[in-house]
């Protein structure tokens, strides 16, 4: 698990992960916690492992120091294979936003006094994952203008820590694959700081790379291929 702040990385490891760099074993969790503080005042490290044999745990008591936050968005292509950013605050990005979580819970609601005890654990994790692709278009359609999006496929979730109000988040953003036709105008959300919405060809991307966050930049990479 790879977790951005800023631009550096925390990495989380596996007991039998193989990893080159530094690698810190913290026993407790008050130790964890002074790890993580010292690694996000200590610009001068770019990367830093954290190891236990218990990586369950490890995620947990690292996810506890924080306050999560769920987003979803898009890498969106159309039929030229050419990629949607954004610019927003003086970088390009792709397309993603908060997921609505009152709204769904009301939506949970209503379908669970329909549905009263003839709902299963899988029925509820398919209820996640479709509600997770239907945030994600919502917030490619808000940010682009975009009116067709399909989703084409799921890509692995990005971590990155950012602060509000003097608050540490953690964002976990989850990512699909899209496809739609470039013959829609494209209209960035302003009152979202989106200055432009863009199509960039696969040649054009170490540009943008150039000028984007870490966290996207391995998901964008892995797309490609």
């Amino acid at each position: 698990m790879k977790i951005f702040i800023d631009d550096r990385m925390l990495r989380l490891l596996k007991p039998d992960e193989v990893y080159e760099g530094q690698v810190v074993l913290p026993g407790s969790l008050r130790e964890l916690r002074s790890i993580v503080m010292d690694f996000e005042k200590d610009s001068s490290v770019q990367e830093l492992g954290l190891s236990s044999p218990d990586y369950k745990k490890l995620k947990k008591e690292v996810k506890s120091l924080f306050t999560v936050v769920k987003a979803a968005g898009g890498l969106v292509r159309n039929e030229q294979g050419e990629i949607l950013f954004i610019y927003r605050r003086g970088r390009w990005d792709l397309p993603k936003g908060k997921m609505d979580i009152e709204g769904r819970r009301t939506r949970d609601e209503r379908r669970r006094t329909k549905d009263e005890g003839r709902r299963k654990k899988d029925e509820g994790r398919r209820t996640n994952f479709e509600f997770r692709i239907s945030e994600a278009i919502r917030e490619v359609k808000e940010e682009t203008g975009l009116e067709k999006v399909e989703v084409v496929r799921k890509l692995k979730p990005t971590y990155h820590v950012y602060k509000e109000k003097r608050k540490p988040l953690l964002k976990k953003t989850w990512w699909f694959e899209m496809f739609a036709p470039d013959d829609q105008p494209l209209t960035p959300q302003t009152e979202e700081d989106i200055l432009y919405a863009r199509w960039f060809r696969p040649e054009e991307l170490s540009n943008v790379l150039e000028n984007t966050f870490a966290s996207l930049m391995e998901m964008i990479m892995n797309a490609q291929e």
